[in-house]
């Protein structure tokens, strides 16, 4: 196995300034760094939260019906878009992904009848149900009940 693989010096300069941003003091300089710098690289792995939502494409809407599916651990979203003439859905990532928390806490909040800003965003990984892969919504913002 080689080291050649694209490695961005920045990302430790980044990683010190978290930490002392952070006020976290440490007994190793190093290795405090070099754990900040491994949570960087997660946040901006692929398929991390903030990497799959800034891929998304954003839908204004309104959500008619949520509904947890328990066969497939995913929320199941029912809305209108704005300029759309028909109810459309899309499933939220599922509640036992690596961002599960993150999920309940936008799916669970009560958003029947408001006005959003839907994140919908293309997963690759396909199956043999859906081979080009699923749209999933990995985030939403909440702008109030609808009038």
């Amino acid at each position: 196995m080689d080291n050649d693989t694209q490695f961005d010096p920045a990302t430790i300069r980044m990683a010190y300034f978290a930490l002392l941003l952070s006020g976290r003091r440490g007994d190793n300089l190093e290795l405090a760094v070099a754990q900040e710098m491994l949570k960087l690289e997660r946040l901006t792995a692929d398929r991390s939260l903030p990497s799959m939502i800034g891929r998304s494409v954003r839908i204004a809407a309104t959500i008619n019906s949520i509904e947890f599916e328990e066969s497939s651990k995913r929320y199941l979203i029912k809305f209108q878009a704005d300029n759309g003439e028909k109810e459309e859905r899309i499933r939220s990532e599922r509640v036992d992904s690596n961002h599960k928390s993150a999920v309940k806490k936008i799916w669970e909040r009560d958003l029947v009848g408001h006005r959003v800003l839907l994140f919908k965003y293309k997963d690759r990984v396909g199956t043999k149900e859906a081979p080009n892969g699923y749209r999933i919504a990995p985030y939403c913002i909440d702008h109030g009940k609808a009038e």
